[in-house]
């Protein structure tokens, strides 16, 4: 058994990202808890992360601006106070279903803004006691700033993970094996990413995602023919020992005995791309 070719896992940015239940927290933290020293993001994954935060922050904060005051006022509301917190609760519910509409999203980054941003109002309408009231300028005021803290605490694991710059080959990114098995071209990129690592390097990696729907369900493919082991967080750590016994990539894929013909043609990429010899 060997770690000298293994290198780590590839992260997916659903990896850091608010997660959709209590158990998938979880399994994320223990993972980063146990490997974050081993974990890599490629260039790629880092972008479209940040990128979708920050369409997210100013969808959420777009919407507050142009929609909220309007709302308030149709209700006869100029000073906000504890007795307000039913309105509240519907507009919070239409805007849910008013973005659902016109904005579909792919992640639940929107979804967390929207939340913080709900408890963050009810605890302030429910901490006004007495009759206090609070004008709707400094409410949204700080509001604003909520927001503005909340983007600050989802882009920051993305700071702390080591970062690798690769532009992945246009020559995997595609090819008909790769594209009729993943729909999403960001998905793609990430991959070729992972895969041009692994290859240049001579060095498996391990992507971990819980895109169920887009990469885990071809998981079985993306092996076989690519060579590249996908995984939850919760068994990440069990491939990367498995990996441990086995040849480098290269030399792994050189034994081979039968390839297919989606093997042949990621092989012969590999070979045009690299300027190797795999298949004799």
């Amino acid at each position: 058994m060997s770690f000298d070719q293994v290198e780590g896992y590839f992260l997916d940015s659903c990896v850091l990202l608010p997660q959709s239940s209590e158990s998938r927290t979880e399994a994320c933290s223990t993972f980063l808890r146990e490997a974050s020293s081993k974990c890599i993001l490629s260039s790629s994954v880092k972008t479209e992360a940040i990128d979708l935060i920050d369409r997210a922050y100013n969808a959420v904060i777009n919407d507050f601006r142009q929609n909220l005051k309007p709302y308030l006022e149709h209700n006869g509301i100029t000073r906000l106070s504890n007795r307000h917190g039913r309105i509240l609760a519907t507009y919070f519910y239409e805007r849910r279903e008013a973005f659902k509409l016109t904005q579909p999203q792919r992640s639940s980054v929107r979804n967390e803004f929207m939340g913080i941003i709900e408890n963050f109002v009810a605890s302030q309408l429910h901490s006004l006691k007495g009759g206090s009231t609070v004008k709707y300028d400094a409410f949204l005021a700080f509001l604003i700033m909520q927001l503005s803290l909340a983007e600050h605490r989802l882009k920051a694991p993305f700071m702390g993970i080591k970062t690798e710059e690769i532009v992945p080959n246009e020559s995997v990114t595609s090819m008909a094996e790769l594209n009729a098995l993943i729909a999403n071209p960001h998905d793609i990129k990430h991959l070729a990413s992972a895969l041009k690592y692994q290859y240049e390097k001579n060095k498996w990696v391990i992507f971990v995602t819980n895109d169920e729907s887009e990469i885990l369900s071809k998981q079985p493919d993306l092996l076989s023919i690519f060579g590249l082991q996908c995984s939850k967080p919760e068994w990440a750590l069990d491939y990367y020992s498995d990996l441990t016994r086995l040849k480098a990539p290269l030399e792994h894929l050189r034994e081979k005995q039968g390839y297919s013909e989606g093997q042949k043609a990621f092989v012969k990429t590999l070979e045009n791309t690299m300027n190797v010899k795999i298949i004799s």
